[in-house]
């Protein structure tokens, strides 16, 4: 019988898994939350039979401020009232960086004058802008706004949760620490995000502040934070944009190495480069989530490991990053992992994920002797030319898992 369950929720272009570890003493943790409709159609009714079967959510990760990670989590946290009368599940913990974790450069405790107040109230107003998609599944027909709902940091903080309580309530960096244990069987590596990624996040955010008041100050005044996630949530969006580049669909092993020799360009968002990034591990066999992190941070990392402690980059399972973005798996970082089970999470009905050069990249590398053929996860129908046909899939030795339409993917490990 599997020790570990993961529950690849059909999340649209987004993120939304939940982890679940033993048996009698069942550890949950569930990463990202998806859109609202994530929550609503898919992730509510199975956090309300956990919560009938007598779970809880022992940790709850909200990977980086994006629509399509945290919308689902904002409507939990509103229905679930607080952690002390929880009305959907009990949740024990949640790691999520806020503005206020970013707060490397404040300023003295001085209060906020009446003109900077007037603008980060004006940011709260604006809302959450929203890239709405057109398929008709997507019925978002409402967006995050200030007139709707709390942002998640408010949420976090009115529910008194426990929030980022493994760090000593500080930001979840790697400077802060870089392995938690969650129980005996359970650890947490994280490889990311680190000082300097919040840092650039954090003058991201300054910069256009004072495009409006060249001397404002940064305090502690709670303004901060929602008006810092409503103008992220806006940011990402437009940052997005330049990746619905079309690539024509290939048909033959000549491509793929044509796909190869395609300049390796890296992502450069500083929202995506605050990802928190994790290896969860369980009795020996180790799960790594890449969030929309940068390749070359993770990279770094786990080098580290492997020159520290021996660490054996070899993973049971890697959900690829950023919905499988070219800008966002590089070949350094494939040198040095590798997983029989690859996921994808996206419809790729928004900014052409999962990229063909990404694919190409994974599959085309020598298969080791400890792994049989690697397998291709997605949780929504995948279909490209070049990578369904059987003789490529036989050339590079993989599988392509598909989704029974488009219900919960469960995968045993």
């Amino acid at each position: 019988m599997s020790d570990i369950s993961i529950e690849i929720f059909p999340a649209l272009e987004g993120d939304c898994f939940l982890v679940s570890m033993g048996s009698e003493h069942k550890v949950n943790i569930l990463i990202d939350g998806g859109y609202k409709e994530t929550y609503y159609n898919h992730l509510k009714p199975r956090l309300k039979q956990m919560n009938q079967n007598g779970e809880r959510i022992d940790l709850v990760i909200v990977t980086h401020i994006d629509a399509d990670h945290i919308e689902g989590i904002i409507e939990l946290l509103k229905e679930n009232g607080s952690s002390e009368e929880a009305n959907v599940i009990q949740i024990y913990e949640i790691w999520h960086n806020s503005y206020k974790h970013l707060q490397f450069f404040k300023d003295s405790k001085e209060e906020l004058d009446y003109r900077e107040k007037t603008i980060l109230t004006s940011k709260i107003a604006q809302g959450y802008i929203g890239n709405k998609n057109t398929d008709e599944d997507h019925n978002q027909n409402e967006d995050i706004s200030a007139k709707d709902g709390s942002t998640l940091a408010a949420l976090i903080y009115e529910g008194k949760y426990n929030w980022n309580t493994s760090f000593n309530e500080n930001s979840i960096s790697i400077e802060n620490k870089k392995k938690i244990n969650l129980n005996e069987n359970v650890v947490i590596r994280l490889l990311g995000p680190n000082n300097n990624s919040l840092k650039k996040l954090n003058k991201y955010w300054l910069k256009e502040l004072r495009k409006e008041k060249y001397d404002f100050k940064l305090t502690e005044d709670e303004l901060f934070d929602d008006a810092f996630e409503f103008y992220m949530l806006n940011q990402k969006n437009i940052e997005c944009l330049n990746e619905n580049e079309e690539i024509s669909s290939r048909s033959s092993i000549d491509e793929i190495d044509c796909l190869l020799k395609q300049k390796n360009v890296l992502d450069r968002s500083p929202v995506n480069g605050s990802s928190i990034t994790t290896v969860i591990e369980y009795k020996g066999k180790k799960l790594l989530f890449l969030a929309d992190s940068h390749p070359q941070l993770v990279d770094e990392q786990i080098q580290q490991l492997v020159d520290q402690i021996g660490y054996i980059p070899f993973f049971e399972l890697i959900k690829v990053s950023h919905h499988g973005s070219r800008k966002n798996t590089s070949i350094e970082l494939l040198d040095l992992i590798d997983s029989p089970n690859y996921v994808f999470s996206t419809n790729g009905k928004k900014h052409n994920h999962p990229n063909e050069e990404t694919i190409a990249r994974i599959i085309s590398r020598e298969i080791p002797s400890n792994l049989e053929k690697r397998e291709l996860i997605f949780n929504y129908f995948f279909k490209n030319e070049l990578f369904c046909k059987e003789e490529i899939q036989q050339r590079y030795n993989y599988s392509i898992s598909l989704p029974n339409g488009e219900l919960t993917k469960v995968l045993k490990i």
